[in-house]
């Protein structure tokens, strides 16, 4: 999946001399957390909610002297970390993990034509793992080696139950688990279908005899 498949398109980008205090009640007004600076159809800054919270406060990133009557000019935050819209989604996630920033304006051939925001991320979090979906979650613990996330789909598959997404959790030289939305209610009797082939089952666990 690309970042133009997740972006917003209709973006709402401001001028650099526009007064902090207007930026502001903007921003309440649009419930939008992110605003684009743009002068003269060139990407200049970005600021956010967190920035226009610093102003007039004793907040140690707070820059001293700059009022709600100032240009926002003051507070953006420059030069900007961008998208292209071709870019993988989950590389574009890592460059904003990375940078501890919420949001990124995309930009293709210096035009910006979207932004992409950390709630943008969640939300496609939730449907790559099928949560939205009637699903169980199922983890499950395999030898790091050829073959054996294929061995686990075909066991799945022989009780007639099928996959709707795998993410891998964790992996080292020895092991790699994974976690997988199967398209069953009966989480727990495929997971002890699963252990009875010898498989090493994660989650669910095993039940707890009273």
């Amino acid at each position: 999946m690309l970042v133009e498949t997740m972006m917003t398109k209709q973006v709402v980008a401001l001028d650099s001399t526009m007064p902090i205090g207007d930026v502001t009640a903007l921003m309440e007004q649009r419930h939008i957390r992110h605003f684009p600076i743009v002068d003269e159809g060139e990407l200049v800054g970005i600021v956010s909610d967190r920035d226009l919270r610093t102003v007039g406060s004793e907040h140690p990133k707070a820059k001293v002297g700059v009022s709600f009557k100032d240009e926002v000019a003051k507070i953006m935050n420059a030069p900007v970390i961008t998208a292209h819209p071709r870019d993988p989604i989950e590389e574009a996630a890592k460059v904003l993990c990375e940078n501890k920033i919420g949001a990124m304006p995309v930009v293709q051939e210096g035009e910006l034509i979207g932004i992409v925001t950390a709630v943008d991320f969640l939300r496609e979090l939730t449907t790559m793992t099928g949560v939205r979906a009637s699903s169980t979650r199922l983890e499950v613990e395999l030898d790091n080696a050829p073959g054996s996330l294929a061995a686990l789909l075909a066991s799945i598959a022989s009780h007639n139950v099928g996959v709707s997404s795998i993410l891998s959790t964790k992996q080292d030289a020895e092991t790699v688990s994974f976690v997988l939305r199967v398209d069953t209610i009966d989480g727990r009797g495929l997971a002890d279908a699963l252990r009875s082939s010898g498989f090493n089952v994660l989650w669910p666990q095993v039940k707890q005899k009273l």
